[in-house]
């Protein structure tokens, strides 16, 4: 009965140790959001340059020459988009107040004709529970949490360089210290490249057809939908839905009904063509996330954040779950992070 009892308390003590520490953890996160968001993005872009580094060095190149190429690409890409993106932000941001107004007409409009049918008490004022204009100065606020850190760019640059060139030597250091735990890094690296390497050219796939697809329709800014297209890629099961929302609702502002209508078609088929069948085919073992884990992300990561940490979020917890998946003690723990899918295959392959 002692034995219980001493052990009890020893758990209780654990439990309450681990909760202070995570509010620790948390509130030293919040407190420096600044500092800990340019690491963080440093780390997504590792990932996702991982796959054409170690590329460039399969054919040949040294670490320097491929760092060079890589940095190279990254500075064209960036200033094609600061190009593409500077004039049509600052245009969409300065003509959301056009469109706010013009929504809430169509709204006050739909509210009077819900009334006169009985279909709504006339004392709800339905625009203040539900306003959809905040879902345009939500993606202008996506934007400008992203053109903040331009400021920033020189030291997220920087510690991007140090970490891919810390890689290669890394896995030389663990082979001396842990040659054990090489076998479970490779894993690791192997599935991270592999993951942000398709992620990324199927989100770039989205953003590229999503503009032309709006251009042909008529509806304005269609490279910035794009690029929000690209960006909320990146997180799966809703990324794709909320970067829908902004760009619909535009369209049957600006447009006649049917091209809102248009509008609106184009995204589902972009979005089931690449999300739910290429995407799927490409990455072979599924690596997706539990919708509830993806809510989850968003709103702890969004809290301490802000803005860039919701996008950030989910990134980061599937590189968790990759390494939770690589190793026997954690599977469980991404077992639980994963979506269905991976139940299916955990199933499989008890079989």
């Amino acid at each position: 009965m002692k034995v219980s009892n001493q052990f009890n308390s020893l758990a209780s003590l654990k439990f309450w140790i681990i909760s202070a520490s995570l509010v620790i953890l948390i509130a030293g996160l919040k407190s420096a959001s600044n500092i800990v968001t340019l690491f963080l993005l440093a780390i997504l872009l590792t990932a996702i340059s991982l796959a054409p580094f170690d590329w460039l060095k399969k054919k040949g190149a040294s670490d320097g020459i491929a760092l060079i190429i890589i940095l190279f690409i990254l500075w064209v890409v960036t200033s094609g988009l600061v190009v593409l993106l500077g004039s049509s932000l600052t245009n969409f941001l300065a003509t959301i107040p056009t469109y706010q107004i013009r929504l809430e007409g169509l709204w006050e409009s739909l509210q009077e004709l819900l009334v006169k049918y009985g279909l709504m008490e006339e004392n709800i004022d339905a625009l203040q529970q539900i306003n959809p204009g905040k879902a345009l100065t939500l993606a202008g606020n996506v934007f400008s949490g992203f053109s903040s850190l331009l400021s920033n760019s020189l030291l997220i640059i920087l510690i991007f360089v140090f970490m891919l060139l810390e890689v290669s030597s890394f896995k030389h250091k663990l082979a001396i210290i842990s040659p054990d735990s090489l076998g479970s890094l490779d894993k690791v690296v192997f599935s991270l490249k592999k993951y942000f390497g398709i992620k990324t050219l199927t989100s770039l796939a989205t953003g590229i057809l999503v503009s032309i697809g709006l251009l042909i329709i008529g509806v304005d800014f269609p490279i910035l939908w794009g690029a929000l297209a690209f960006l909320l890629n990146f997180i799966p099961n809703i990324g794709s839905f909320i970067a829908a929302i902004p760009a619909i609702l535009l369209a049957f502002l600006q447009l006649p009904f049917g091209y809102g209508i248009a509008t609106t078609i184009l995204y589902f088929a972009i979005n089931f063509g690449i999300g739910s069948i290429a995407e799927p085919k490409l990455m072979g073992k599924s690596l997706g996330l539990s919708s509830f884990v993806v809510f989850i992300s968003l709103i702890i990561w969004g809290w301490i954040l802000g803005t860039v940490g919701m996008l950030i979020a989910t990134p980061l917890t599937i590189t968790l779950k990759i390494i939770f998946d690589s190793r026997e003690e954690t599977r469980n723990i991404g077992i639980l992070l994963g979506d269905s899918s991976a139940i299916k295959e955990l199933q499989k392959s008890k079989e």
